[in-house]
């Protein structure tokens, strides 16, 4: 089943100026905005919007064609740009189920319609969109993404968008969201299902919608007619779900409506009840062409074979070498997917989703003896996963389950700079699903699968002129490590990567080297030798002893978030810094050692300095043990992050005395 994915937001709602204090009702008519929506500058509750959703109304009904049933859906939404980058907006998409000219069920994609409306002096002025300004790209072998631009858009205009879907899936219905990545005044659901099907509804998110339900009488096209339930969901000034700092998919938070298929029951012809679980949705995936039947023979065999792989005795080291000689072989397209292409195919071309290089992985470990599986999952970026709802549609990409002992260790495709167990953050998560044809499938959490550490050791000598000498020695793993390698792959040569790395530290780096910083691997290890200008006033020196920076900013400035916070993985960072004072100087005086602990200990902090003689010792450990906080946390984790950030600013004063 289709999602509509719209960028372009449409909506509308009769607008008062800023200093009326009542909410205008919808102007519910499509085709002339409003002198208030064409007028409209800023939009009160929320200053900062770059555009803002007037009015989207949604309506589903149900249709009769050859003898079976049909779902058609018909979307209008008119949005408003406010500022310079709403702009962006007027490109959208929307995502269907389409077959091609093959038979079997599909979606057609119907009456697509965008126009813009700009006042130009003083009068009215619309564009219509235009067939070019149409595109359509086949994402897999059934899902087709309809792109469009509206024309003439700018900061002031009006965009209408409307089309339909008609589909043959009258059983599954998307779940509509109420919420968009903008605020949104007015917003509707409207759907009226006949008395033959039983749905579930099931409404979520932090701002309830007014919500109607109530018997009707129905005639459906063909001249059916029965009676049925119509639900109705009203949205009004619904705040934007914007991106925010340490979170990923906010839109997956937001308020929407889920109706998902109980029982179909027509008098004399059918009577079914669904109660489908995951081990459905594996045996599909297992039975699929692209899916489990890319499951079987080693491909790459006789590569293996004269690799020596066999040989190597440590089976994690034998899981990396095989994964290193399929590297070799295929290249990442930077595509993430569920489904994979033939084998032959993408070894011949040399490229491939991570999925159609997993694929290949599992068969190369199992040909070696070891235990691989796909471990289906929805990825962080694309919200979480609804367990209690078993589909396929749920699901995005997997990565390769291996068992090594009596523990799963993980892989993926998309992998260039890390290692066993070292999972992009966006596929840490908490919920994939390991799909086996020969046992039980099993639920597991990924979120702290790639624990990262870096340790660092700064050892420096202070000048009465300010100047600091210092040698900085820092192992990093995990994903600190590949995070080190990818800066490294991805910067123009050795010395833009020294001389950017050098304006963040603010400082001048002598020398740098590096070990372990080319290809795949558990650690890195970095060494440079840097001089920093502290400031330097008569007989005072002002000396920040960290030297590396460890927070750059802090992520979380709004006062409250009704969100929650999402840290890319588990990590440890240590630094010590032991610096030797100039002869005659002392420390006037320390800040105050910090301890910070939340409650559950998951997150926690120490940081102090002590001084002897002429030598000044710091040091600092930030510990991060979970990665999702809910929103009744936010408060300590905001405060966490401001006494770290705050402390780490701290200026120790050194003092001449003799």
């Amino acid at each position: 089943m289709k999602t509509i994915q719209l960028t372009l937001l449409g909506s509308m709602l009769c607008l008062v100026s800023v200093a009326m204090a009542q909410t205008p009702e919808p102007n519910l008519k499509w085709g002339k905005p409003t002198d208030a929506e064409l007028n409209m500058t800023t939009y009160a509750p929320d200053p900062d919007a770059e555009a803002v959703v007037l009015c989207s109304q949604t309506e589903l009904r149900y249709d009769l064609s050859s003898g079976s049933f049909k779902l058609n859906t018909y979307t209008k939404k008119r949005i408003k740009i406010l500022k310079e980058d709403g702009k962006d907006h007027a490109n959208g998409g929307i995502s269907y189920i389409y077959n091609g000219h093959r038979s079997g069920q599909c979606e057609i994609l119907a009456k697509l319609k965008a126009t813009a409306f700009n006042m130009v002096d003083g009068k009215l002025v619309k564009t219509k969109m235009e067939g070019d300004m149409v595109n359509h790209e086949d994402v897999t072998k059934t899902l087709r993404l309809t792109k469009f631009t509206v024309p003439q858009v700018t900061v002031g205009t009006v965009i209408e968008v409307e089309y339909e879907i008609d589909s043959d899936y009258f059983y599954d219905i998307d779940d509509w969201q109420a919420q968009e990545d903008i605020p949104v005044m007015y917003t509707s659901f409207d759907v009226t299902v006949p008395e033959y099907f039983s749905f579930n509804v099931d409404e979520r998110g932090f701002h309830p919608l007014e919500r109607k339900i109530e018997g009707t009488n129905m005639t459906i096209a063909g001249g059916l007619q029965c009676s049925g339930t119509r639900y109705q969901f009203v949205g009004r000034n619904l705040p934007a779900l914007r991106d925010k700092k340490l979170l990923y998919a906010p839109l997956s938070y937001g308020q929407r409506v889920s109706m998902e298929l109980s029982a179909i029951q027509i008098p004399g012809i059918m009577s079914k009840y669904f109660s489908t679980d995951w081990n459905d949705v594996d045996k599909g995936l297992l039975d699929d062409d692209d899916f489990g039947g890319r499951l079987g023979k080693n491909p790459l065999k006789t590569e293996m074979q004269e690799a020596g792989v066999a040989s190597i005795s440590d089976p994690k080291e034998r899981i990396m070498a095989i994964y290193r000689l399929l590297k070799d072989r295929v290249k990442w397209n930077e595509k993430y997917a569920l489904y994979s292409e033939s084998a032959s195919k993408v070894l011949k071309e040399r490229s491939g989703s991570n999925a159609s290089i997993n694929f290949i992985l599992i068969n190369m470990l199992r040909d070696a003896g070891f235990e691989a599986y796909p471990a289906v999952m929805r990825s962080r970026d694309n919200g979480f996963l609804t367990v209690t709802r078993a589909t396929a549609k749920e699901l995005n990409t997997f990565v390769v389950a291996i068992k090594v002992g009596d523990k799963y260790s993980y892989l993926d495709g998309s992998i260039e700079d890390g290692w066993l167990d070292v999972l992009p953050d966006h596929l840490l998560v908490d919920r994939a699903r390991i799909v086996s044809k020969d046992k039980q499938s099993e639920w597991v959490n990924l979120m702290g699968v790639s624990e990262s550490k870096s340790r660092s050791m700064v050892k420096g000598e202070l000048q009465a002129d300010g100047t600091l000498q210092a040698d900085i020695q820092t192992k990093y793993t995990g994903l600190e490590a590949a995070s080190l390698r990818h800066d490294f792959r991805m910067a123009t040569d050795s010395a833009t990567f020294v001389s950017e790395l050098a304006q963040e530290l603010n400082c001048e780096i002598e020398s740098l080297s590096l070990t372990n910083h080319h290809g795949l691997g558990p650690d890195v290890e970095r060494n440079m030798h840097v001089t920093k200008q502290c400031d330097a006033a008569g007989d005072m020196i002002y000396l920040n002893p960290w030297v590396l920076t460890l927070m750059s900013e802090n992520p979380l400035t709004d006062e409250k978030r009704t969100l929650p916070v999402e840290f890319p993985y588990l990590y440890t960072d240590n630094l010590t810094s032991v610096i030797t004072l100039p002869e005659g100087y002392v420390v006037e005086e320390l800040p105050q050692s910090l301890m910070i602990k939340s409650e559950d200990g998951k997150l926690s902090c120490v940081i102090a300095s002590s001084a002897d003689g002429s030598m000044l010792s710091s040091r600092c450990q930030i510990q991060v043990s979970k990665l999702f906080f809910s929103p009744d946390e936010y408060p300590f984790v905001k405060s966490f992050l401001e006494e770290i950030y705050k402390r780490l600013q701290d200026v120790i004063v050194i003092k001449k005395v003799s």
